[in-house]
């Protein structure tokens, strides 16, 4: 049972043991799972066309310490290496952008023809290390690897200042990120159809640079997530109250890559996809038609369901699941016990908004078609005690891999301490304190104020 926020008020994470943090998901009725034993998180996934050694995952996150040009730097190689060290059976590659014209950071990674040399060395380097961690951690297959493909949206910059290029216009979500309703531009259908085909040529480089796999991004409030919201779109191909039209942009890319890979059924076409952006209709995807609803909106799957279909009828088999905005709101994507500076503490629990992204996960997981392999999100806020909860979910079928982000900044090597520990080292856990969020809001290379000694010092 979904159980509403109403009832529980903001409180930091203060548990010490499994018993407190089970007395208090108790006492606050949300019916996390969590396992003693984390045993089963080195089950490997086998599907028909990839395996992926364990059930763990490191999220897309955005480091922002990219060359001038989109190429990776000594600092992007560096947070790479220290992934492939940490075991992790799937490490998703940040969001990289189809060009020069949609980064959300002067510093964001972009693929190229110039680079794609560069990149194929990040992969070789980062494949050989992460297949040896895992040899040794007994574990057989390699190490898969997906790049995230982005079109920044209306949180563009373009020369450092804020060029929104928006689906439709939405006054919250500017006053959010400081812009005018006169900055930036409305998308336009025909810039719309051209984009597909870069979309296409960048998913082709990547399979060159040694990926397994893309990730068309479809989450978080950029271009191809707000069109899916898009129902204040008129007169458009792309938006209004037709869902078909709101989704068009990303299944007419996934239809033009299957049509492309369909020889090479070895390479992975992906999504990650939010399900659930809160915001209130005509302007959020999976929620309710209700006018003048307060956020978070109430929840209605429907039209995701029929996106992930969709997407499973163009062999799409693997998915990582997300909600939120980490622009707008983001305790509903990135739950936290301290915000950004000038940022607000929800009105919920902490607790309740893991519970809210891996409950909409569970249900997905449940209707969409079995061999359809999901990847989670939100695992990060438990802290030591992630890798229980993680296990928790695996054994209730309410997702395949647990994958993380923030904790992979603080704590790469997480994923072997739980491995040969059962457990992720304390002393060196994410604990939610939005610095690194802070990083990436003021442009900066993003990475762990407190646990990380490259960024430790930064004033």
């Amino acid at each position: 049972m979904f159980v509403h926020p109403s009832s529980h008020t903001f409180e930091a994470f203060k548990y010490k043991t499994l018993k407190e943090l089970k007395t208090e998901l108790n006492r606050v009725m949300i019916p996390l799972p969590i396992n003693a034993s984390t045993e089963n998180l080195k089950k490997r996934i086998q599907s028909k066309h990839f395996i992926i050694p364990n059930r763990i995952s490191i999220q897309p996150m955005e480091g922002f310490d990219a060359k001038p040009n989109g190429t990776p730097s000594e600092l992007t190689f560096r947070r790479y290496n220290r992934y492939s060290k940490g075991g992790a059976g799937l490490i998703w590659f940040e969001a990289t952008a189809i060009s020069e014209d949609c980064r959300s950071n002067d510093h964001q990674l972009i693929l190229s023809e110039e680079n794609v040399k560069d990149f194929k060395q990040l992969t070789s380097l980062i494949r050989a290390q992460s297949d040896s961690t895992l040899e040794s951690l007994d574990f057989k297959g390699e190490c898969c690897l997906i790049l995230q493909l982005n079109h920044s949206g209306r949180y563009t910059k373009k020369n450092g200042k804020k060029f929104p290029i928006r689906a439709y216009h939405n006054d919250e979500l500017d006053n959010a990120i400081s812009v005018k309703r006169e900055d930036g531009v409305i998308i336009s259908d025909e810039e719309l159809k051209k984009i597909e085909e870069v979309w296409v040529e960048k998913a082709i480089l990547a399979k060159e640079a040694g990926f397994d796999g893309v990730d068309i991004k479809a989450c978080h409030g950029y271009l191809i997530s707000e069109l899916l919201s898009a129902h204040n779109r008129k007169d458009s191909e792309y938006g209004g109250t037709n869902y078909k039209n709101r989704s068009k942009l990303l299944l007419d890319i996934m239809t033009k890559l299957q049509n492309n890979f369909r020889k090479d059924s070895d390479f992975l076409i992906t999504s990650r996809l939010g399900v659930y952006d809160g915001n209130p209709y005509p302007t959020g995807f999976g929620v309710k038609s209700i006018e003048n609803e307060k956020f978070p909106a109430s929840v209605d799957l429907g039209e995701p369901i029929d996106l992930i279909n969709n997407l499973y009828d163009l062999n799409v088999k693997l998915l990582n699941i997300s909600a939120g905005n980490p622009h707008y709101k983001p305790y509903i994507t990135r739950p936290y016990d301290v915000p950004v500076k000038g940022g607000k503490f929800p009105k919920e629990h902490p607790l309740f908004s893991v519970y809210r992204i891996i409950y909409l996960t569970s249900v997905i997981k449940s209707l969409v078609p079995q061999d359809m392999i999901i990847v989670g999100s939100g695992y990060s806020y438990f802290r030591q005690f992630a890798g229980n909860l993680a296990s928790g979910v695996i054994q209730n079928n309410m997702v395949d891999i647990c994958g993380f982000g923030r904790m992979s900044f603080a704590n790469p090597g997480f994923a072997k301490q739980i491995f040969l520990k059962n457990r992720i080292e304390k002393n060196k856990t994410c604990i939610t304190c939005s610095k690194c969020s802070q990083f990436m809001r003021e442009g900066k290379s993003t990475g762990c104020a407190v646990r990380d000694p490259e960024y430790k010092n930064r004033k």
